[in-house]
Order: C-alpha cells, then sequence, then structure tokens
C-alpha cells in the first residue's frame, strides 16, 4: 500500500469521526425539535416553523401569507419562548402551496415528514450525480464522507430547510447540460422556483451555450409561476412579498438575516468596506461575477478538466451571487465535491481530500466559538471561480 492510499485512509476514518459526531448532535437536536418544537440550548430555533407558518397560511389565510402577526402567532403555539420575534416565511406563493401539506399536519409530523423527504432527495441526488460523473467506488466514498462531514447538510437536516430539495433539481440540471437535453434542463430551472435568487446562473450558463429552448421553457414556466402566485394571494399579497424581501436585504436587517452570518459576496464585500460603499460595491461586483459567468460558459469545455471546472466554477458562482446564503444552502457545495473528486481515478491527493473536508467543516467554527468569523468561505470561493474561469478560456483558445 503506498503512502498515499495510508494517508488516504487515515483520513477517511477523520472523515468518518467527524461525520458521526456532527450526526449525533444533529439527532440530539433534531429530537428536541421533534418533541418539544425547538433544541433546548439557549436562543436555539430551527428555521422550519417558518415554513410550517407558511404553510398553514396558504391553507387557511391566503391573504396572510406575509403578516408577520399571523405567522408570529403560529409559530408562538410551537415555542413560547419566542416572545415576538418572528422568523418571516419570505418564499414565494407557489413555494408555499407546494408546502401546503405540511400545514394539515401537526408541527410534529410536518417536521419529521420533511426530514424523511430531505433525507430521500439527498440519497437521490448523490446518486444522479456519481452516475452522470461515471464516479468508481474510491470516488463515491470519498463524495459520501465529504457529504455527512458537511456542516451544511447537518444544518439544513436540522433546520428542516429546503436547500436539500434543491440539490435534485441543480443535479438533473447539470446532467441535462452535459447531455444536451434542452427540454431537462429548461424542465429543471422550472423546479427552482423554491429559492429565485438561484436562477441567475442557470440562465447565464444556457444563455452562454445558446441553449435557446431550454430558455424559452424556463422563462415560461416561470412565467406561469408567477401567474400562480399572483392567484394566490393577490397583488396586495406579491407587494408584501417584495417589500418583506426589501427588508430581508437591508445591510442591517430588522429579520435577523445579517450579512455578517452569510457566506456570498455580499458578506465579503460587507466586512471589507465602510456601510457607504457596501450597496454600490456589491452590485458592481453582482454584475461582474455574472459577466465572469458567461465567460465561463461561453465555450464547452474541451477535455475532462475542463468541464469540472466550468461545473465547479458554475455552482460556487451561485453561492457567490445569492444574496441571502446562510450555512444550510452551503450543502450545494455538494455537486461541486463531486466534480472535483472526478478529476482523480485512483488515490485521492491529501491535500485535496483535506480540503473538502475542511470546506464542510468550517461553517461550523463560529458556533463551536461563539464568535462570527471573517468570511473566509467567500473569499475562498471567489478565487477559485476566478481560478476556473481563467483555467477554462485558457483551453479553448
Amino acid at each position: 500500500m503506498g503512502q498515499r492510499s495510508t494517508c488516504n485512509n487515515r483520513l477517511k476514518a477523520v472523515a468518518l469521526g467527524l461525520a458521526l459526531a456532527l450526526g449525533a448532535l444533529t439527532i440530539r437536536h433534531w429530537y428536541e425539535t421533534f418533541s418539544f418544537g425547538h433544541p433546548s440550548c439557549d436562543n436555539c430555533r430551527p428555521d422550519f416553523p417558518s415554513l410550517y407558518s407558511g404553510a398553514k397560511l396558504i391553507w387557511k389565510n391566503r391573504a396572510a401569507l406575509y403578516d408577520l402577526d399571523q405567522q408570529l402567532k403560529i409559530q408562538k403555539t410551537i415555542d413560547p419562548r419566542i416572545a415576538d420575534s418572528v422568523l418571516a416565511f419570505a418564499y414565494p406563493p407557489t413555494t408555499a402551496l407546494v408546502l401546503m401539506p405540511l400545514g394539515w399536519l401537526s408541527f410534529s409530523n410536518a417536521y419529521l415528514l420533511v426530514t424523511v423527504v430531505n433525507a430521500l432527495v439527498l440519497m437521490l441526488a448523490l446518486r444522479v450525480l456519481a452516475k452522470n460523473l461515471a464516479l468508481n467506488g474510491e470516488q463515491f466514498q470519498w463524495l459520501l464522507l465529504t457529504t455527512f462531514c458537511s456542516f451544511g447538510v447537518h444544518s439544513a437536516i436540522l433546520q428542516g430547510q429546503t436547500s436539500i430539495l434543491l440539490l435534485l433539481p441543480v443535479s438533473l440540471f447539470i446532467r441535462s447540460v452535459l447531455q444536451g437535453s434542452q427540454t431537462s434542463a429548461g424542465l429543471c430551472i422550472g423546479a427552482l422556483f423554491f429559492k429565485p435568487q438561484l436562477l441567475p446562473v442557470p440562465f447565464l450558463v444556457l444563455a452562454a451555450q445558446r441553449r435557446g429552448r431550454a430558455l424559452a421553457l424556463g422563462i415560461s414556466l416561470l412565467a406561469v409561476s408567477a401567474i400562480l402566485s399572483v392567484s394566490l394571494v393577490g397583488w396586495d399579497g406579491i407587494n408584501d412579498y417584495f417589500r418583506l424581501a426589501q427588508r430581508f436585504g437591508a445591510s442591517e436587517s430588522d429579520l435577523g438575516t445579517n450579512p455578517q452570518d452569510m457566506h456570498n459576496l455580499r458578506a465579503l464585500v460587507y466586512y471589507a468596506l465602510p456601510a457607504t460603499l457596501v450597496t454600490p460595491v456589491w452590485i458592481g461586483g453582482e454584475v461582474l461575477l455574472a459577466i465572469g459567468a458567461l465567460f465561463l460558459n461561453a465555450k464547452a469545455g474541451v477535455d475532462e478538466k475542463g468541464i469540472a471546472a466550468q461545473w465547479v466554477g458554475n455552482m460556487l458562482v451561485i453561492i457567490l451571487l445569492s444574496p441571502h446564503l446562510h450555512a444550510h444552502d452551503l450543502a450545494l457545495l455538494i455537486p461541486v465535491n463531486a466534480f472535483v473528486l472526478k478529476l482523480w481515478r485512483g488515490s485521492l491527493p491529501v491535500a485535496v481530500s483535506c480540503s473538502l473536508v475542511a470546506l464542510g467543516i468550517f461553517p461550523l467554527l463560529p458556533w463551536l466559538l461563539a464568535t462570527p468569523l471573517p468570511p473566509v468561505l467567500p473569499l475562498v470561493f471567489l478565487i477559485a471561480f476566478v481560478g476556473c474561469v481563467w483555467f477554462v478560456r485558457s483551453l479553448s483558445r
């Protein structure tokens, strides 16, 4: 057995230990949330009550879907500790419609159901990625390890969040583009209505690669979603939705979503610059990243490394561009890990395996240290994205 294989086996044991430790912590807090509506620790609140309140309101009182007082009333029945602190439901009305069956259940049963669905979707997304990228046994082992020692994955499951649900349409979108299936690619874009902030990059990919039929289908599905949204809550409800989104977009949101807690370009700009410069620099940076995404996808990758660099870059720019990107959304790094792993058919270089595990664990540190940390991950993502663009463009010359 070579030295690299020996090191890899030891690193696998470390990654498995981290996964088991995170799993034990997740199970404990999950059980407390299932039983009592919240973990036992002070100031610990899962996000699921916000989704549950949206599911209840779209069923019982659609016009009040974005009424924070109505949302708070439902959330107080789950966790009386919260006083007047509401976890706002700020998803589109069509998302609430899909979630509506959760509102027919008790909170505990709804939380159990969404956990089971998240677990099944995660397994299916991993299967799609492994099959599409033809990962061998060694690569798939590392994909599983990096997935289950990722704090983002555990956070998404514990929070009852939708981030894992989005992994499946994202993974299917990647497969559709690589296989040239425009109809499937357009359908996958339509399925991303859950989080509209993730949509720009898939549209940029299709535009850069001149996939007109997929673009038209994706736009048509989003138009249908928009019409359905208006029919569900009316124009007043749509105005309430945009006003709520505007509050979430404030530098110091009164709804508890602050840029310093995120892992995107917004967090990086917010940390590095004075408040007066944050918004214009952030918008300018978003435009530059979008242009970079067009350059990245202007030509198909000429070889396996080029294709991997394209999709690593695409996933990273999705994360960077999103105006709201919390720890649970880092589950979107799973396709990044899959494409990186695809590049090594044999034993994985130690530096690569350590880097993938470290990226998964790093978002846990602010919770362990009980203090905010500098936005290291967005800086890493930005440097890696620029490197991907440079590498792909150098191949196409």
